[in-house]
């Protein structure tokens, strides 16, 4: 029996430990918020209830009187528990607007059922001891007051409920642990302190019910720490170090009665302290550290956002402008071709001349613009390939034919390694691929300036590879990374010709890719040529 008092005495210190300490870091997390301060009124008047119940077992049957008005008090606060258990479940899920009435219905019906039982003896007429148990005599209305329990701690459980199967899987995790709290100590209390002591008139086993609050509180602090239900980490640490150090204590007042070993034990506690401060502070350091990093991580994913809107707005401006300013460049391409041919007259040799320049020059610029608009379409998912069968050989043999001329001028050999065996048929867009060959040997002539540059093609059975080597000026292992990427030429590029921009390339990297195919660059090194190889899938 002494044992059994003392152990009862260890558990309700512990609950009370528990609890304060529990109550003391939400308060100081954010004294005003309004889910704290309801949670600390729950903890409240949860230690009110189980302390009350406890005291009117301790003080015993020879003070019959004083054990009645501590049991009428506990039972007077375990309305206000689950009320306010029930305006905690609410705000955690954030829907107090939500459930606006049903608040209103909790608080009346709880207020009222705390009175009755308070002040009347409808719920309560008495109590007596046998063989020291406690015995509560019921009143006529303890079947309303189970009712109205019971209808407030459906009360706490149905928002969650419902809430937790319509949220998404991070959500769920803040309330399932507090839900677990909240299963288990509704199942021990309806156990062992409803069905057994009305039902079977088996009391004995009250504490296993009352002392459930354990599991509701830990489960709460663990949701705190690992889901950030009040926004405090630190909880389960700190709560940690607290249990061990109240049982250190324990073990020093009651089980140990040498001094000496008291001392000992005091100085084995008071190192403990010692650390256990220091794991709580190393805790909080990390704890301040994670949060910058989850605020920098906010900020980035902004950022991010912004950026895309701003990718977007890019690309946009770009495919406007260049319907904008193709129309005109079209225009002055044609007016010039006409004045060349003679439709408005003869020209002198000077004024030819400068039409020529005109005409290569708007040649470029509706280039640029037509790969501008490539790459806009793109991005914005906009444009779409027109593909049919086709023998890629008879492509090249009109891209060889087109860049030959341009090839001589520079007093550059054109090489076509035309295929002995026949190709099999790949369905493509030609107008795309076409460009993206043209592109590539037109950067091969325009950065070569001696030698030669040849195309091959090689079936590799399931695709088809198409190979353009020159011996041209090449590019550096950091170049290589970078020669498709939009807007950036290799050093020799900018030496040699200093009016491309870095789009032809990237036009054609992103035109293989929506063949789902691949083009990549090799090089030995600045001076030693480079080599371009386009792949192909085969259907």
């Amino acid at each position: 029996m002494i044992e059994f008092l003392l152990i009862n005495k260890v558990l309700i210190f512990l609950i009370n430990a528990i609890a304060l300490w529990l109550a003391l870091l939400v308060y100081k997390n954010n004294p005003k918020g309004k889910t704290n301060k309801l949670f600390i009124l729950m903890t409240v008047s949860m230690l009110f209830w189980v302390n009350f119940s406890y005291f009117a077992r301790f003080v015993g049957q020879d003070q019959i009187y004083q054990s009645l008005s501590f049991i009428k008090i506990a039972w007077f606060v375990t309305p206000l528990f689950f009320l306010f258990l029930s305006l905690v479940a609410v705000h955690i899920i954030q829907e107090e607007k939500k459930y606006h009435f049903l608040n209103k219905i909790v608080l009346f019906l709880g207020i009222i059922i705390a009175f009755i039982t308070g002040f009347t003896n409808l719920v309560i007429e008495g109590i007596k001891f046998e063989n020291g148990n406690l015995i509560v005599i019921y009143g006529k209305g303890m079947m309303w007051f189970l009712a109205i329990g019971l209808f407030l701690m459906s009360a706490a459980l149905y928002p969650l409920f419902k809430k937790y199967f319509k949220s998404l899987e991070k959500e769920r995790k803040k309330i399932e642990f507090f839900l677990l709290g909240i299963f288990i100590f509704y199942l021990a209390n309806i156990i062992f302190n409803i069905a057994l002591p009305i039902k079977f008139k088996v009391s004995q086993y009250y504490y296993i019910g009352d002392y459930s609050t354990i599991f509701l509180l830990g489960f709460t602090a663990y949701a705190i720490v690992r889901h950030e239900l009040f926004g405090i980490k630190v909880v389960l640490t700190t709560l940690f170090v607290t249990l061990i150090a109240i049982l250190l204590l324990l073990d020093i007042i009651v089980f140990t009665p040498e001094l000496l070993i008291q001392l000992f034990k005091g100085l084995i506690l008071a190192f403990f302290l010692y650390f256990g401060y220091l794991l709580v502070k190393s805790v909080l350091g990390e704890i301040e550290r994670r949060k910058e990093l989850e605020r920098l991580t906010i900020q980035l994913e902004e950022a991010n956002v912004n950026l895309e809107r701003l990718s977007q707005s890019k690309t946009e401006f770009i495919s406007m402008a260049s319907h904008q300013l193709r129309t005109p460049l079209t225009s002055i391409k044609g007016y010039s071709t006409m004045l060349l041919e003679g439709s408005y007259g003869k020209f002198e040799k000077k004024g030819e001349r400068v039409l020529k320049n005109i005409l290569t020059s708007t040649d470029r610029l509706i280039k640029i613009i037509n790969d501008l608009l490539n790459i806009s379409r793109i991005e914005l998912g906009k444009l779409e390939l027109e593909k049919t069968p086709a023998q890629i050989k008879e492509i090249i043999d009109s891209v060889y034919k087109e860049m030959k001329p341009k090839a001589q001028e520079k007093n550059l050999k054109l090489i076509w390694q035309k295929p002995i065996k026949s190709l099999p048929e790949i369905n493509i867009d030609i107008l795309k691929i076409r460009q993206v060959i043209l592109n590539i040997v037109d950067n091969a002539i325009k950065y070569t300036d001696k030698g030669n540059i040849t195309i091959k093609i090689q079936n590799l059975t399931s695709k088809i590879q198409i190979v353009i080597s020159d011996t041209g000026r090449g590019f550096t292992k950091e170049e290589k990374n970078r020669v498709f990427e939009l807007f950036v030429r290799g050093r020799a590029g900018i030496d040699t010709f200093v009016e491309g921009t870095g789009i032809g390339l990237n036009v054609a990297r992103k035109f293989v890719e929506l063949h789902d195919g691949k083009v990549q660059a090799e090089s030995e090194g600045k001076g030693k040529g480079a080599t371009f190889y386009i792949e192909l899938p085969v259907e």
